[in-house]
């Protein structure tokens, strides 16, 4: 099941690498071997971008800089593609001001300094991200707000973040609770809308076919990839096993072991 050395030769061609972060760069707090060599090699190469993807909305946009950069990737903002940013996007082109964020300090002070007003009372639409710091009396009052039949998106709908010790609770888990509750279940904005790899590669003027998208996660990431037209490659280094894969309708163009392997192939 793992591509040949022949199969491999097509990542050669890509202009565009996307990398989910979770399980394909970082396992936790720990960089994968050979990483900082493979953006370097990438930051040398002629006409070619690199984007780091998560749905991981827990953090905001400069703390996952200042986290990559704090493994001396030396990356910029630019580099990096959350799942809030589609979010973000959407409210402000729909005219939203007034939110219930269901989310972390660290996000909730992007949402800020992004112009939106934090609202407990009267919102006019209701966000759910990867909450961390989410508590039972925020529960019920989303709740209430959905009863309302208040506009309801969300971030992404993750069933669970790997961490180093395990799997915890994420986004989808939070969903599938409030519609146990409501009956209700959010537009979704992150992986694997395909919005979150095509806005980009429309920026950039580079058509799909000569990007590439690297993840761990066939529902998310592969899925993702195929959905927007751009060449799949999953690793192993995260929760897909070769089994999944067999039994999965979302199969990936490539597999590789993690991608300490591209520094070979490139």
């Amino acid at each position: 099941m793992i591509s040949s050395i022949d199969d491999l030769d097509l990542i050669k061609e890509k202009q565009v690498f996307f990398f989910d972060l979770d399980g394909t760069i970082y396992l936790g707090n720990k960089l994968f071997d050979n990483v900082l060599e493979l953006i370097e090699l990438l930051k040398r190469r002629n006409n070619t971008k690199f984007f780091f993807l998560s749905n991981n909305s827990s953090k905001s946009t400069n703390d996952y800089l200042n986290k990559l950069n704090g493994y001396n990737l030396n990356i910029s903002i630019d580099n990096i593609i959350l799942s809030q940013h589609p979010v973000i996007y959407f409210l402000k082109k729909e005219g939203y001001k007034r939110i219930f964020l269901m989310g972390t300090t660290s996000l909730k002070k992007e949402f800020e300094n992004e112009g939106f007003e934090l609202s407990e009372k009267e919102p006019e639409i209701l966000v759910l991200a990867f909450d961390q710091e989410l508590t039972y009396d925020r529960l019920v009052k989303a709740s209430k707000f959905l009863e309302k039949n208040i506009p309801y998106i969300a971030t992404h709908l993750d069933d669970r973040c790997p961490t180093e010790n395990g799997y915890i609770p994420d986004a989808g888990g939070f969903a599938s609770l409030l519609y146990k509750t409501t009956e209700r279940m959010p537009k979704v904005f992150g992986k694997p809308n395909k919005e979150m790899l095509l806005f980009k590669l429309q920026e950039l003027d580079i058509p799909p076919k000569n990007a590439i998208m690297f993840g761990d996660r066939l529902y998310t990431d592969i899925k993702m990839g195929k959905n927007a037209g751009v060449t799949t490659c999953c690793v192993l280094s995260g929760e897909t096993k070769i089994d999944m894969i067999k039994n999965s309708n979302d199969k990936p163009d490539l597999v590789i072991d993690g991608v300490w392997k591209l520094l070979d192939i490139l």
